[in-house]
């Protein structure tokens, strides 16, 4: 308890506990000991509350704020370098917009959502759009407008079916483009680095497998506590299965386990699904059986030999 504060009364954590608050929340306002409420909790019978008693679209419209326009201001926490609004629930972030868009059309969001209206940042339902759906929208403004087909290339040679973009009008623009110029802008002097994403999630999988000794393939990407992970498209994979289908030709049946000593080795010699795993152990037990039957008999020889 912090100095110069007093503590909680009987019938103040009483009253508190039978308005529905959890523990974590009277010890904190009423400056006390958790486990004494927990304690009284107990021997009044009274059920624990739940940290989070509201659902996910609940929490979204408790920290929302309608403006004129029909606009929807977001009241809760913001990303600190660009302002973009987020929302924590149960462990997880999630994007309030992306919550809207959902609420509004009934399907996740595909891509980045944002407002098309004029309000910095606005969560209103009816108000944001995926990626999937302004560009729809935006494909029928330029039908609408009779613009015609997309070039095949921009002015730079740049393909259009790969790298085409639409302003609200419809009008189409070359996104790589744009990513040049913007560089260009921030040190004209830079040489343009250009990366080039993985075309497939073999290829993801292959820049981060490095040969070493033995016949181990040493994991340079990331992980997720014991497995090494690939991203690609937006889905993150396992390395294991990657390596595993990549040297069988099969998908792998249930979890691919790597048998080698080398932590986060990704040799399909080292890797085994569950059939192989199964194979495995059968063939031990047997060895192991075939090993006493072997025990066996030799004691009856040299018993009678004896």
């Amino acid at each position: 308890m912090s100095p110069g504060r007093q503590n909680a009364t009987h019938a103040e954590i009483v009253a508190a506990l039978r308005q529905g608050h959890s523990n974590l929340r009277i010890a904190r306002d009423l400056h006390c000991d958790k486990h004494r409420v927990a304690r009284i909790r107990r021997e009044l019978g009274i059920p624990n509350t739940p940290l989070q008693p509201l659902t996910l679209e609940e929490k979204w419209a408790s920290k929302t704020r309608p403006v004129d326009g029909g606009h929807l201001e977001w009241t809760g926490e913001r990303a600190k370098a660009t302002g973009t609004p987020l929302m924590r629930y149960k462990g997880d972030t999630y994007s309030p917009a992306a919550i809207a868009f959902e609420k509004h059309h009934g399907r996740p969001a595909r891509g980045y959502v944002k407002a098309d209206c004029d309000y910095p940042h606005c969560v209103a339902p009816d108000h944001v759009n995926d990626t999937a759906a302004r560009e729809s929208d935006r494909l029928r403004t330029r039908a609408e407008r009779g613009l015609g087909d997309i070039p095949a290339t921009c002015v730079s040679g740049h393909s259009m079916s790969k790298h085409a973009k639409f302003k609200a009008d419809g009008t189409a623009y070359c996104g790589r483009c744009k990513v040049l110029d913007k560089r260009a802008q921030r040190d004209p002097s830079a040489p343009r680095r250009i990366r080039l994403l993985p075309t497939s999630v073999d290829e993801a999988f292959a820049r981060h497998a490095e040969p070493a000794e033995d016949g181990h393939i040493r994991w340079t990407g990331r992980t997720s506590h014991t497995t090494p992970t690939v991203s690609f498209a937006n889905t993150v994979h396992s390395a294991y299965k990657i390596a595993f289908r990549i040297e069988h030709g099969r998908e792998p049946e249930g979890t691919v386990t790597s048998r080698c000593d080398m932590p986060y080795c990704v040799a399909a010699a080292h890797l085994e699904d569950r059939p192989m795993r199964q194979d495995r152990r059968q063939q031990e037990r047997r060895a192991r059986q075939q090993e006493r039957k072997l025990d066996r008999l030799y004691a009856r020889i040299f018993g009678s030999a004896a």
